[in-house]
Parts: structure tokens; C-alpha cells; sequence
């Protein structure tokens, strides 16, 4: 029978800070924690509010993940005119937009 995963909740109680991906810099607009697992070896680091993961064996790369996937949500959604995206991805770029600012 596989673990279940056990949170970290030194991690877990830590809001999320800005944050760089690229030339990008992101800024939370409102306190946002991340959710910080660990399995067996793996880290698993989450934003619930969007659905947004990273996985790896070490702790900063799962964060790295999670951070360049939030870059490319940030590049399908917001930067995509609006005209071209469906319900639920305008209901996405509002909750990005709610969440960051981006310079």
C-alpha cells in the first residue's frame, strides 16, 4: 500500500513570495499559500487556485516548475486576445490577473 503524502507545515504556512520566470517578475496581489507536499521522495508543490503543480525529487526544482508552469498559463491566457479564448479560459486569465501583478 502506497504513503500518503504528509504535509510540511512549515512549508504549507509560507505565503507565496514574487517570484522571477525568465525576464518575467511576478507579484501575488493577494496573500497566497503554497501547498507543500512531500511522498516518498517527492516534492509536490501547488497553487490550488489554479490548479498549477510542480513535482520533482528536490524542492527548489518542484518550485521552479510550478513557477514556469504559471509562466505559461500566464502566456496562453493573459497575453492571448481575449476574442480567441473560450469561457473557461477567460474565467483562467481573470484568476491570473487577480492573483499578479506581472512587469
Amino acid at each position: 500500500m502506497a504513503a500518503q503524502p504528509s504535509t510540511i507545515e512549515f512549508y504549507e504556512r509560507r505565503p507565496l513570495q514574487e517570484f522571477a520566470v525568465g525576464a518575467r517578475k511576478f507579484v501575488p496581489l493577494r496573500i497566497t499559500n503554497l501547498q507543500v507536499d512531500y511522498d516518498d521522495g517527492l516534492w509536490i508543490v501547488s497553487l490550488s487556485p489554479l490548479d498549477a503543480v510542480g513535482s520533482s525529487q528536490d524542492f527548489q526544482e518542484a518550485k521552479r516548475l510550478l513557477f514556469e508552469y504559471i509562466d505559461f498559463l500566464w502566456n496562453e491566457y493573459v497575453l492571448c486576445p481575449e476574442e480567441k479564448l473560450g469561457e473557461t479560459g477567460k474565467m483562467l486569465r481573470d484568476v491570473l490577473l487577480e492573483m499578479f501583478a506581472v512587469s
